[in-house]
């Protein structure tokens, strides 16, 4: 409970401080999840107007949804949204103490990882400037990867199973991508479980995947009436050409900042024009899937950029913020990723077979998600997961630096 409140007390103290000491905005900024919200709110729907049309299955709908109910009655207030975001940010470094404590089995390092997670820049920065679900997303990351390293232990329940494939439906209403978190961690358990069990895991992977399925089935049930056919999102499309043009470097954007489809090919701009937003969708999957199949090299120059980017900083990381910002974060990351992997190293070397186990689910977790944006296209948001993950191994680490500390300290000081 100490460190519970450890972890709650120093996000929000840092939060209150970053919106005391920084300029003060009038609102928070807006982007397209306010869009949609107002126009659920004022009955125009789930829409948004994109490239001149309106799309109806934009993006997935639970942040979105949760942010009209907020300010059905025009509430905007700054610190009723900054509360929102905060209480999703601390849930998901809860959750990586949690996670730590099973890894490490010691509370003191569980605590420090779930701070460290707490006070990560980005989900700082975002929840106390822009209307954005990078808090929910991060939580759900979290609660997504922990559940199933819950669910896959030798001595667990097929209750816990069901719980774990009812987390991935949940967390696939906000975000598709974290299917392949899921996946690919289920796929880490069948391998590193003794040969004996992995048909327990195959079954318990099943009804995880069956679980996560049915709580979805309203979204697709949905979209299949709309538009006659089962699809996730009408944008899915649009984000895999980003990354994947004879124009881009990996992200969304170019190298001053403005969105790839500003230099895009003007046939292609044509093309879009009045178009209905399922022939959108065509027209931007087919440009990818063309792309990729005359230019397999650069594709895979892309995939391998945007990979080194998820773990390092794409060409133009840094671009929209002042260069004090972009300066204390590339220095915090780079700390967070040396002293991560050094902690990475010492729990490997020190915590049992059991424990190993999970450690690798958790890395196949965060390779999920790395894999879905090398395919598609990375911003360094999207490897918050991955900062949240560091943060666990790094207490294993500063915990181990400090008690160093302390015996050369006493050993100088009494011999």
């Amino acid at each position: 409970m100490k460190g519970a409140l450890w972890v709650v007390g120093v996000g929000v103290v840092v939060r209150l401080a970053v919106m005391a000491c920084g300029p003060r905005p009038v609102a928070l900024g807006r982007l397209e999840y306010s869009v949609i919200a107002d126009h659920l709110n004022a009955g125009r729907g789930f829409a948004f107007e994109q490239y001149g049309t309106t799309y109806r299955a934009w993006k997935e709908p639970l942040y979105i949804a949760l942010l009209a109910g907020i300010t059905r009655r025009g509430s905007h207030s700054t610190g009723l949204l900054v509360a929102f975001h905060t209480l999703f940010s601390l849930a998901a470094a809860l959750g990586v103490a949690w996670i730590a404590r099973r890894l490490l089995g010691d509370p003191v390092k569980a605590a420090v990882a779930g701070v460290l997670a707490a006070v990560n820049p980005f989900l700082v920065y975002y929840d106390t400037h822009w209307i954005h679900p990078l808090g929910m997303d991060t939580f759900l990351f979290v609660a997504v990867a922990g559940a199933i390293v819950w669910a896959a232990e030798a001595h667990g329940r097929f209750g816990r199973t069901l719980w774990a494939g009812l987390v991935m439906g949940l967390a696939l209403w906000q975000r598709a991508a974290l299917a392949a978190c899921g996946l690919a961690a289920w796929a880490a358990a069948a391998v590193v479980t003794p040969r004996p069990r992995r048909a327990l895991i195959a079954q318990r992977a099943a009804v995880w995947l069956g679980a996560a399925a049915v709580l979805f089935s309203p979204w697709l049930v949905r979209n299949q009436a709309l538009f006659g056919r089962l699809i996730v999102t009408t944008d899915a499309a649009h984000i895999l050409w980003l990354g994947n043009n004879p124009r881009s470097n990996g992200t969304y954007s170019d190298m001053t900042g403005r969105r790839v489809i500003a230099s895009a090919d003007p046939g292609m701009l044509s093309r879009l024009d009045g178009a209905s937003e399922l022939e959108q969708e065509g027209i931007f999957r087919s440009e990818a899937v063309r792309f990729i199949r005359e230019q397999p090299g650069r594709f895979a120059a892309l995939a391998l950029r945007r990979l080194g980017a998820f773990v390092w900083f794409s060409p133009n990381a840094g671009l929209t913020y002042a260069p004090w910002q972009d300066a204390l974060y590339r220095i915090a990351y780079s700390f967070l990723l040396g002293v991560g992997l050094a902690g990475l190293r010492l729990t490997w070397r020190r915590v049992d077979e059991a424990s190993r186990r999970r450690l690798c689910l958790l890395l196949a977790a965060v390779a999920g998600l790395a894999a879905v944006h090398a395919m598609t296209a990375v911003n360094m948001k999207h490897r918050v997961p991955l900062e949240l993950v560091l943060s666990a191994f790094a207490a294993e680490a500063l915990a181990r630096g400090l008690a160093r500390a302390r015996g050369a300290l006493s050993s100088t000081l009494f011999g």
